[in-house]
């Protein structure tokens, strides 16, 4: 099984990507998960924001089974496409998972492979969806509180004891590469319930990893492939640290990191290397706070912090506090935006 970052992918790059994608043989009858950074659309006109070309999950068609999260802020973009792209999606046997009508009926995607059975669940940081809001439909990303959240998987996990369990989480800032202390506790808490595995997005950088109770804690993969100079009015280019990317590669118990290049002058995607999750010295000095306790992580994460002007620290991920945070975190993004 392997996890990769975000995707999106135009139509006038799709091509290039493909084709790029197909003579990288690692992805070859793997189970692939990644992060669906854009709707499929079905209207004519040029946007602005992020989207996916319908052909763009195509590249993985030698894969054994592709699943994508659309648990991400971009989905609220083109609300009305959501649906779309579900479709699309299940036309060429794509899972679909972080997507929700409300609270209670959070459900994973689910399929079994050589007698083992997956699941997976997405959710987003309501920040983010609280800042790009669905006025069209009732269609949902999965934003509940992370209480709520951690709470739900845990219940499912104790009515599907013999099913493994996976979250795709988008959090953080952009550019950010440090994981806020309480995602760090997120993950933990995710699997003291029973979770397999915690992955993250959103930060289009990057972040580092680490292991608690032998299980992988990856807190941003980085953008898998999301082209500068196209959306936005090509104003969105990304910086180089940007152009590094990884992917988790999970084999009956082993955890290999494969680093890319991504979004090259020449073509999308380009294989750096491979190392061992743990003792690789690449994702080793994205890692420096693997075995930091909690007291020890939120100094570093003080003085190291990329974001910091108006940022709240968010140490915990509950409790008044952390509502209060949350507004203005929320506040601050929409004020930004105004006078933008």
């Amino acid at each position: 099984m392997i996890f990769v970052g975000d995707i999106a992918c135009p139509e006038d790059k799709v091509d290039d990507f493909v084709s790029c994608v197909k003579k990288i043989d690692f992805f070859k009858d793997e189970i692939v998960v990644a992060n669906c950074e854009g709707m499929f659309l079905n209207e004519k006109k040029r946007p602005k924001t992020l989207w996916n070309s319908d052909k763009t999950f195509i590249a993985f068609d030698n894969a054994k089974k592709v699943v994508v999260s659309l648990a991400n802020n971009h989905a609220y973009d083109y609300p009305s496409s959501i649906r779309y792209t579900v479709s699309k999606l299940e036309e060429q046997s794509i899972g679909v998972f972080g997507l929700s009508e409300d609270d209670k009926s959070i459900l994973p995607y689910e399929f079994e492979d050589g007698g083992i059975k997956y699941a997976f669940f997405g959710h987003c940081w309501r920040l983010y969806t609280h800042t790009n809001k669905n006025n069209e439909n009732k269609i949902s990303v999965t934003d509940c509180h992370y209480n709520s959240f951690i709470k739900l998987v845990g219940e499912y996990i104790s009515r599907h004891s013999d099913t493994k369990v996976f979250c795709f989480m988008h959090w953080n800032y952009d550019l950010e590469f440090l994981p806020f202390p309480m995602h760090r506790r997120i993950s933990r808490a995710l699997i003291d319930v029973g979770v397999e595995g915690v992955f993250g997005g959103h930060s289009h950088v990057p972040q580092g990893a680490e292991t608690y109770k032998g299980k992988p804690i990856v807190y941003g993969l980085g953008n898998f492939y999301l082209p500068s100079g196209i959306f936005f009015d090509g104003k969105l280019i990304y910086p180089k640290e940007s152009h590094v990317t990884y992917a988790l590669r999970i084999n009956n118990g082993e955890h290999k990191i494969i680093w890319l290049c991504t979004d090259g002058d020449d073509k999308p995607l380009s294989i750096i290397g491979e190392e061992d999750f743990v003792s690789g010295s690449r994702i080793q000095s994205f890692s420096e706070f693997r075995f930091f306790d909690d007291k020890k992580y939120i100094t570093f994460f003080k003085k190291n912090r990329r974001k910091k002007f108006l940022v709240p620290i968010f140490c915990e991920y509950s409790g008044l506090v952390y509502r209060i945070k949350e507004t203005w975190a929320i506040m601050r993004v929409l004020l930004l935006r105004k006078i933008k």
